[in-house]
C-alpha cells in the first residue's frame, strides 16, 4: 500500500511539474512576442498606456477601424489594405490586446472612447473620421460619435452591439441564451483556464481549428499574429472585463447620456437572419422557435442604430453570418468607398490631407 501511494504522489508530482513548466513556458513565449510589434506599426501613448497603432494610406476623411471583443487589428488588415488606396485608414489594438499595453479599468464604452480620441490626437490624425466598427466595437464608436459629433463624417457599422444587450439575458430561457452564442462568458473563461494551465500552446495543433475557424481566408502571417493574441494571458483580463462592463445597466445608460450621434451617412450591414438562424441550430442546439426569437431581439437592437442618423441606411449581407468583415469584404471595402466618394462630392472636393 505505502508503495502505491509514493508512486501516486510521484505522479501527482510529476503532473503539477509538467503544469508549471507549461504555463513558465506559456508566459515566456508571450513575453517574447509582444516584444516585437510587427511593422509598420508603433506604439502610441492614451489614456495613461500605449495602444498599437497601424497606419495605412493617404488622404481623409480618416477611416478608423473598431474591431469587436476579444479581437486585435490584425483581423481587419486585409481590408485595411484595400481601403488604403482610398483614404488614410487606422486600426489598432484596444489596451490589453495583441501588442498594446494593459488600460485602466473599468473598461468602459466612454474610457475606450476617450482613449480612441487621444491616439488618434497623439497619432497626427485629424477630422473629419469615417467610424467602421464591427458588433461591440460598433458600440465603442457610437459612444464616440455621441461625444465627439463635430469631428465624424459617417459610420458603417456590422452587426453592432447594442447597449441594451441585457435583453437577452432577461427575456431568453437560460438554455437558449447559453446555446444562443450571444453568452460568451463561457467560452472566455474556458479558454482563460487552458492559458493558466498553460495548455494553450501546448495543444496549439488542436486548438487552431477551432480558435482560427473564421480565419482561413487570411495570410499565414495575419493567422499568425491573431492566435499569439489569443494566447496572452492579458487578452484574456481585456476581452472579460469589456464583457462584464457591456452588461451592465450603469455602461447602457452612459451610453445613452454620453449626446447625439451626428446627423451623417450611416450604413448598417446586419447579417443574414435565415444563415444565423441555422447557425444556432447547428452549433448551439436550438430548437428553430427558439433560434427565432433570438434572431428577433437581435434585429430589433441592431435597427436601433437606424435611429442615430436620418441619413441611416440598412443593408442585408447575404449568406453572412456575424463575421461579414471575414465573410464578405468586398462587400464592406465596397460600402465604405462608397460612403467616402459621396462624402468628397458632397463638400465639392476632397477633404484637406489628413
Amino acid at each position: 500500500m505505502e508503495s502505491v501511494a509514493t508512486t501516486g504522489l510521484i505522479v501527482l508530482l510529476a503532473i503539477g511539474i509538467a503544469f508549471v513548466a507549461a504555463s513558465v513556458y506559456g508566459r515566456v513565449a508571450a513575453i517574447s512576442w509582444e516584444r516585437t510589434p510587427y511593422p509598420p506599426g508603433r506604439l502610441i501613448p492614451a489614456g495613461g498606456t500605449r495602444l498599437y497603432v497601424r497606419i495605412k494610406g493617404e488622404g481623409s476623411p480618416v477611416v478608423i477601424i473598431e474591431p469587436g471583443l476579444g479581437s486585435p487589428g490584425a483581423e481587419w488588415w486585409h481590408i485595411q489594405e484595400e481601403l488604403a488606396k482610398t483614404t488614410t485608414v487606422v486600426t489598432y489594438d484596444r489596451a490589453g490586446y495583441g501588442w498594446s499595453k494593459k488600460g485602466a479599468t473599468p473598461r468602459t464604452s466612454a474610457r475606450i472612447a476617450d482613449e480612441l480620441l487621444e491616439m488618434l490626437q497623439n497619432a497626427g490624425l485629424g477630422a473629419p473620421y469615417v467610424l467602421l466598427g464591427h458588433s461591440q466595437g460598433g458600440l465603442y464608436l457610437q459612444v464616440f460619435g455621441r461625444t465627439h459629433p463635430e469631428m465624424v463624417a459617417g459610420a458603417v457599422f456590422l452587426d453592432p452591439v447594442s447597449s441594451d444587450d441585457q435583453r437577452f439575458k432577461a427575456e431568453l430561457k437560460p438554455d437558449v441564451y447559453r446555446g444562443s452564442g450571444i453568452d460568451k462568458l463561457s467560452a472566455i473563461n474556458s479558454l482563460n483556464t487552458l492559458r493558466q494551465l498553460g495548455l494553450m500552446r501546448v495543444f496549439r495543433s488542436n486548438l487552431d481549428k477551432r480558435l482560427l475557424a473564421h480565419y482561413e481566408d487570411l495570410s499565414p502571417t495575419t493567422r499568425e499574429v491573431l492566435w499569439q493574441h489569443f494566447a496572452l494571458p492579458k487578452s484574456h483580463s481585456a476581452m472579460l472585463n469589456e464583457y462584464q462592463q457591456n452588461a451592465t445597466a450603469a455602461n447602457s445608460s452612459d451610453v445613452r447620456a454620453s449626446g447625439t450621434f451626428p446627423h451623417v451617412p450611416l450604413k448598417i450591414i446586419y447579417h443574414s437572419p435565415r444563415k444565423m438562424v441555422r447557425e444556432m441550430m447547428q452549433h448551439g442546439m436550438l430548437q428553430r422557435e427558439d433560434a427565432d426569437e433570438v434572431e428577433l431581439i437581435w434585429e430589433q437592437l441592431v435597427r436601433a442604430y437606424l435611429r442615430l442618423s436620418p441619413k441611416s441606411e440598412w443593408i442585408v449581407a447575404q449568406d453572412c453570418g456575424h463575421f461579414i468583415h471575414l465573410e464578405r469584404p468586398e462587400l464592406v471595402i465596397s460600402e465604405v468607398n462608397e460612403m467616402i466618394e459621396g462624402l468628397r462630392g458632397a463638400t465639392g472636393q476632397d477633404f484637406p490631407a489628413a
